[in-house]
């Protein structure tokens, strides 16, 4: 048994013996290890942090206590301030409950040894070797090019018989360059070591050298956008993730409220799956100790399910989806690998079809509404097609209801990994508009 599992059940025991009829610890522990240039001068930055999240039931009276450090002395305390508020706390009608053990659905490990022990120095040569490739280009300024590395180590215990821990890494490097006035950024991560910067470079390359070029659209255009992968999985991650939440549904702030077996997604099949080899978002349970399962849902544009932790999921009479997540004391929902399954045309026959292609990032996401599906974001690096071919045009502004053009939605074959634990293909949306 780890330090870890031995702290959170200690602090279970201890929680038991003060009057909790139910407890549930969690203790964590991350280190994080980052070379990075402003401009050419290069910098690093560690950081290593623990903590204890604590949650306690006395019948229907629920408390949470969290600390930022892990010690028997800090978590006794975090139990105590816990079983105290539980005893004062209002009933919640609707709890059901902690979580009851179950065993991993998948046996994948997302831990690198390369990256939980990558030496700082060699780091900070990549970063160097990266910074003078970049520059061999005349026309290109490196604005920054970084590489990080991450190691976490997680335990969850509660008087149920949950008793689970694991670890797990990550890597990832990111470069922004500029070419005169136009700038192109792109990025890579993955849960074992990452060291080709090469990809990353020609990418915001790319970007760069065609946004220097760049001319103003000077038009309102209405028709069809193909959004390119990453683009496409920083609207979702902001427009349908939160849509999809359970808690979002119960507490009415979902426009999916009630929706289950209905169309509303067009053609797309959705899916998260938190077993899947490699994703960024892979491990065998979530923050409650329920074990990572793949859920549909959206199937063939119907509406199959949501997204549940276990106190959601007993509301709502079923089965947790094992996407509970932490913040600061409170247990929420979040995806795991969030999947969009391809379609049946190429790229480049979406191209044909579209009026602007969109890439880059999305720069104003505040404008993107989860409640009722509208949504106006302007895209950093965009095209026009004119003619069957690609012209850079400076930032643009896309506007639309995704629910209303669902039926004008239309994946390109070819799933990608946008490096942010969505997996997509390129995407034609019709319907939209198009300012700048």
């Amino acid at each position: 048994m780890s330090e870890l599992l031995n702290l959170a059940e200690w602090g279970v025991k201890r929680a038991l013996e003060l009057g909790a009829d139910e407890a549930e610890v969690y203790v964590s522990a991350y280190a994080s290890r980052e070379v990075y240039s402003e401009g050419t001068r290069l910098k690093a930055v560690a950081s290593d942090s623990r903590g204890v999240q604590v949650r306690v039931a006395k019948g229907r009276r629920v408390a949470a206590a969290v600390a930022t450090s892990a010690s028997r002395e800090v978590l006794e305390d975090a139990v105590r301030r816990a079983v105290e508020m539980a005893a004062k706390a209002e009933e919640d009608p609707h709890w059901r409950g902690l979580p009851d053990p179950e065993p991993p659905r998948h046996g994948w490990v997302g831990f690198d040894e390369g990256v939980a022990t990558v030496d700082v120095e060699w780091m900070a040569r990549l970063v160097k070797d990266a910074v003078a490739e970049a520059q061999r280009d005349p026309r290109l300024k490196v604005s920054s090019i970084s590489f990080g590395v991450g190691y976490g180590r997680r335990a969850v215990a509660n008087s149920r018989g949950v008793a689970v821990e694991e670890r797990g890494t990550r890597s990832g490097i990111s470069a922004s360059l500029k070419a005169g006035e136009g700038s192109g950024s792109y990025w890579v991560s993955s849960r074992s070591l990452v060291s080709d910067y090469h990809p990353v470079l020609e990418e915001a390359a790319r970007l760069a050298l065609d946004s220097s070029r760049a001319e103003k659209l000077g038009e309102t255009v209405k028709g069809a956008v193909l959004f390119r992968a990453r683009t496409l999985a920083m609207l979702l991650s902001s427009l349908l993730v939160p849509a999809l939440s359970a808690m979002n549904v119960l507490e009415g702030f979902s426009p999916l409220a009630g929706k289950l077996g209905q169309r509303v997604m067009g053609n797309l099949t959705i899916v998260d799956d938190g077993t899947l080899p490699g994703g960024l978002g892979t491990s065998a349970f979530d923050d409650e100790g329920v074990a990572r399962r793949r859920t549909v849902l959206v199937e063939g544009g119907v509406l199959r399910g949501y997204l549940h932790n276990t106190y959601t999921a007993r509301r709502m009479g079923v089965e947790s989806t094992g996407n509970a997540s932490r913040g600061m004391g409170s247990v929420g929902i979040s995806p795991s690998n969030l999947i969009v399954a391809g379609g049946a045309s190429s790229e480049r026959e979406l191209e044909a079809e579209a009026k602007v292609v969109a890439e880059g990032y999305l720069l104003s996401v505040h404008t993107v509404n989860p409640v009722t599906g509208n949504f106006s974001v302007v895209i950093s690096n965009p095209y026009a097609v004119k003619g069957g071919d690609l012209a850079p045009v400076k930032p643009v502004a896309v506007s639309g209801n995704i629910y209303e053009v669902a039926e004008l939605i239309k994946p390109a074959r070819r799933v990608k990994d946008t490096a942010m634990g969505i997996y997509a293909p390129d995407t034609l949306i019709g319907g939209l508009t198009v300012t700048g």
